[in-house]
């Protein structure tokens, strides 16, 4: 059976009570093994002297992690053998942070080319008014666009946003859409993650988060900023909530309403083709080249998209005769 060895950052801890006593519940993000990969989260249990152990561990410090890689539902996680709070310092633990190597200073200028390139003024002036806004400033260009799943990392937010706003920005001329409208969607439909989601280790949700969530804070900033400017009009000011309410796609998914305007449902459909992608590159794939990604609960082919690494054996030549007349 092979073990999993090393120091780790404790991304999410929950103590479960059970009928044969208490048991540990980890996330532990490891670094990765080639020297430019993202850190690598494994899900990690421990069933033995929780008591004594459990004070020592600490959401967002790190660890010495030892134990057995099991395969469950589909996904490997760590039964633990033995775990000890590390002491660390800051750049110590950022080592251990997924960032994103989009650079904050060029992405928040393309943001800004973006909201500047609006044809009608009053969306323009509404889009370069957020990008001013203090909270927004401070925290858009460091807030992850997620807990887990995709984008998770520092500056998450804003490479998913730019993301996108490209797809966007060549969608909007062959759907025939309203290019302003579509997209100033897509950079609001997120932008309550700022506030829901803290950008320290862990990725914990705020108070905010947790009370209220990203689609409200979303809604509220607008209104925050739609009373700034003169003569904002509210049938304006309403479309570019409904963007935030909808982006979700689906009742099911936890979207409140589902998209009435072709560009609300252009925002839903771009946002998950952003994500969907991304969660499937972040898949490890075993010895055969497949992985599983357990929030599709999906195998994926990693060599799929790589033509240097698949066999070249011509059709015909190769252990199957399927082809032959």
């Amino acid at each position: 059976m092979a073990s999993k060895k090393g120091v780790a950052l404790v991304k999410t801890k929950t103590v479960n009570e059970g009928k044969n006593g208490p048991s540990l519940f980890l996330t532990l993000t490891f670094r990765a093994e080639r020297k430019g990969d993202p850190p690598v989260d494994f899900p990690a249990r421990l069933w033995e002297n929780v008591g004594s152990v459990d004070p020592g561990i600490k959401v967002g410090g790190l660890v010495m992690a030892e134990g057995q890689l099991i395969l469950y539902n589909n996904e490997q996680q760590i039964r633990l053998t033995r775990i000890e709070p590390l002491k660390a310092t800051e750049e110590e633990i950022g080592a251990f942070i997924p960032k994103s190597r989009l650079e904050v200073g060029a992405g928040m200028s393309r943001l800004k080319d973006f909201m500047e390139s609006l044809e009608d003024s009053h969306l323009r002036s509404f889009g370069l008014e957020i990008l001013q806004d203090s909270e927004v400033a401070e925290l858009f260009p460091r807030a992850p666009a997620a807990k887990k799943n995709h984008h998770a990392m520092v500056g998450g937010l804003l490479e998913h946003t730019l993301e996108l706003m490209a797809m966007g920005d060549a969608v909007a001329p062959i759907l025939s859409l309203n290019r302003d409208l579509l997209l100033l969607g897509l950079f609001l439909h997120d932008i309550g993650k700022c506030w829901e989601i803290s950008a320290s280790p862990g990725f914990s949700y705020t108070d905010e988060g947790r009370l209220v969530g990203h689609m409200a804070l979303g809604v509220e900033k607008c209104t925050q900023i739609a009373k700034r400017l003169k003569d904002f009009p509210e049938r304006y000011l309403r479309l570019l909530q409904h963007f935030i309410l909808a982006h979700h796609g689906e009742l099911e998914y936890g979207s409140p309403l589902l998209p009435a305007t072709p560009e609300a449902m252009a925002v839903h459909m771009l946002d998950n083709l952003s994500g969907q992608v991304f969660a499937m590159r972040q898949v490890s794939a075993g010895s055969d080249g497949w992985g599983y990604e357990k929030n599709r609960g999906a195998f994926i082919y990693k060599e799929g998209s790589d033509l240097s690494r698949l066999d070249q054996t011509p059709l015909g030549k190769g252990a199957r005769k399927v082809f032959d007349s």
